[in-house]
């Protein structure tokens, strides 16, 4: 892939994220090599303007590649999120957990509860609400230290119930975030707060088809497959050619799979999603919809793997067990500052924790997500650690 005049300046590119730390990666300027800190660009321009790649490079690798982790176009990518995930994968290993995604939450709720925490599945928060006890300056930022009441729609008995608390961490997407603090009762700033509406940030979605099949997988390696028949020519993130990238996880991990068969990911853009009307949400048949995206996932893979047309296309033996389109699944990490004060995920570092959106939130009250920092799990864990100090020091007296 690409011509030998684009691997050679390839060089550029790794020299920059290997010499540079990750703070200096997110200072650094991206049109020359003097570090004036000023304002970031998008992917698409620095690959054109700082690196002088080829329109093929960009479109038939660099595009699929990148867009298959930001799920976004280029030109709506910032290159400084494309130097921190390029330093990523240079320095670092890819790999997949033995027991799935699953097995992350699993580790932290265990320690979690090593260390005490009660932990509730399957509990819903529904409202906030705060009891002030002391003084409130009336801007949502005061020096009270009340306690809030936190209405749980609890699955199990299908009642709700209230949960006090000192402290809160909102842990949750950037619009249930909003949506849950736009209408939370902080007492005497109520009525600012509901006639002033929060910010909005634009979301990315993705779609995920997965087959089970009998071995062997059409690839023995645990690889990445990017769609380098490029955008240009219609052939990628479109109706008809909607995959963006393929692998099978249990190529890289044996048990993804019961023995003597085969796990096939398919990862789809959003736009490609939105030719086929596909339904935002989860679920594993779909109906007509699914159906749709399936038969053109299914062409499209024949070709790909043409040894296995046949069995890819008969739906007795590549059988597809889920089609998962996942909403919000990734915050907009390149824009100035919104007309609305909407802040962008792309802060190495995270945000402060105790404002969101640059708006100030009552004492006690902390806010994590991949939003408050940059939109990747190192953004969405290191908010998170951020957010969990500050609620230890304000219980603490500090």
């Amino acid at each position: 892939v690409g011509s030998p005049l684009d691997k050679l300046r390839l060089l550029p590119l790794f020299y920059t994220v290997l010499t540079r730390d990750i703070n200096e990666l997110f200072a650094m300027d991206n049109y020359d090599d003097d570090d004036n800190d000023e304002e970031e660009t998008d992917t698409l321009t620095c690959l054109r303007t700082k690196y002088k790649f080829s329109e093929e490079f960009i479109s038939s690798f660099l595009a699929p590649f990148l867009e298959g982790i930001y799920l976004s176009p280029l030109e709506e990518q910032s290159s400084r999120m494309f130097h921190f995930v390029m330093k990523m994968f240079t320095v670092g290993l890819t790999s997949l957990p033995k027991g799935g995604m699953q097995a992350v939450s699993d580790q932290l709720g265990r320690k979690a509860e090593g260390l005490g925490v009660e932990v509730r599945l399957g509990s819903r928060a529904v409202s906030i609400n705060t009891v002030i006890v002391g003084n409130d300056d009336g801007d949502g930022g005061g020096d009270s230290r009340g306690e809030y009441l936190v209405e749980v729609d609890s699955k199990g008995d299908g009642k709700r119930h209230a949960v006090r608390a000192k402290s809160i961490i909102v842990a949750t997407d950037f619009n249930v975030t909003r949506n849950m603090l736009q209408n939370m009762d902080t007492g005497s700033n109520l009525e600012q707060r509901r006639t002033k509406p929060l910010p909005t940030l634009p979301q990315r979605s993705v779609g995920c088809i997965y087959y089970a099949f009998r071995s062997p997988a059409p690839l023995s390696d645990p690889i990445l497959v990017l769609n380098g028949e490029g955008s240009q020519n219609g052939r990628r993130n479109t109706k008809d050619y909607p995959i963006n990238n393929v692998c099978f996880p249990s190529v890289v991990q044996r048990n993804y799979a019961p023995d003597g068969y085969e796990l096939c990911s398919v990862s789809i853009l959003e736009k490609a999603l939105s030719g086929h009307a596909t339904t935002i949400g989860v679920g594993g048949d779909g109906g007509d919809d699914h159906a749709s995206l399936d038969a053109a996932v299914r062409r499209q893979l024949s070709s790909w793997f043409p040894d296995f047309a046949t069995d890819i296309m008969d739906e007795s033996k590549w059988i597809r067990k889920g089609v998962y389109v996942v909403n919000n699944a990734q915050p907009a990490h390149y824009g100035k500052d919104g007309d609305d004060g909407s802040r962008c995920a792309n802060v190495h570092g995270g945000r402060d924790c105790s404002t969101f959106q640059g708006e100030a939130m009552p004492v006690g009250l902390f806010v994590c997500g991949d939003h408050m920092a940059t939109s990747t799990f190192n953004g969405a864990l290191e908010s998170g650690v951020n957010a969990g100090d500050a609620a230890g020091k304000f219980l603490s007296g500090l």
